[in-house]
C-alpha cells in the first residue's frame, strides 16, 4: 500500500473514532462498511480541500475537521461527489440513531437498525439506486 493510502486510512480511522468512539462491539461488516463510506467521502473531501486551498495532489492532513458548508457544496454543486456526500450524511444520521439506542432494552430494534444500515450502505445496492434512496 502506498504511503498516501496508509495516511488516508489513518485519517479515516481517526475521524471515525473522534465522531463515534470505539465501534469494535458492532458487527465487523458494519464497521468495515462505515470505514469504506468514510474513506470514499474523505477522498472526495480532501480533493475539494486541495483545490480550494491550492494544495498538492498528495496532501493529506493528520486530522481534519469536516466543514458542513463545504460538504453542503459537495452535495449540491459537485456532480461527481453528490451521491457520495449524500451517503455520508445519511450514514451519519443512521449511526447516530443506532448509537443512541439502548441495545439491552431494545435488542430487536437495535438489530433491525443494524440490518437497515447494512442493507442501505454496505451490501449490494440496486442498479439505478446509487445512494439507496429507493429502499
Amino acid at each position: 500500500m502506498k504511503p498516501q493510502e496508509i495516511a488516508l486510512d489513518r485519517l479515516c480511522r481517526t475521524t471515525i473514532e473522534e465522531k463515534w468512539g470505539d465501534l469494535s462491539k458492532l458487527p465487523r461488516e458494519l464497521v468495515d462498511g462505515v470505514f469504506n463510506i468514510y474513506r470514499e467521502f474523505m477522498r472526495c473531501y480532501l480533493n475539494t480541500l486541495r483545490q480550494q486551498d491550492n494544495k498538492s495532489s498528495d496532501w493529506i492532513p493528520e486530522t481534519v475537521s469536516i466543514d458542513s458548508d463545504l460538504t453542503d457544496q459537495m452535495r449540491h454543486f459537485f456532480s461527481d461527489y453528490q451521491h457520495i456526500t449524500r451517503n455520508f450524511y445519511k450514514l451519519n444520521q443512521k449511526m447516530e440513531q443506532l448509537l443512541a439506542m439502548d441495545k439491552d432494552r431494545h435488542h430487536k430494534l437495535y438489530d433491525n437498525k443494524i440490518d437497515d444500515i447494512l442493507a442501505r450502505f454496505v451490501r449490494q445496492v440496486n442498479p439505478g439506486d446509487k445512494d439507496g434512496e429507493n429502499r
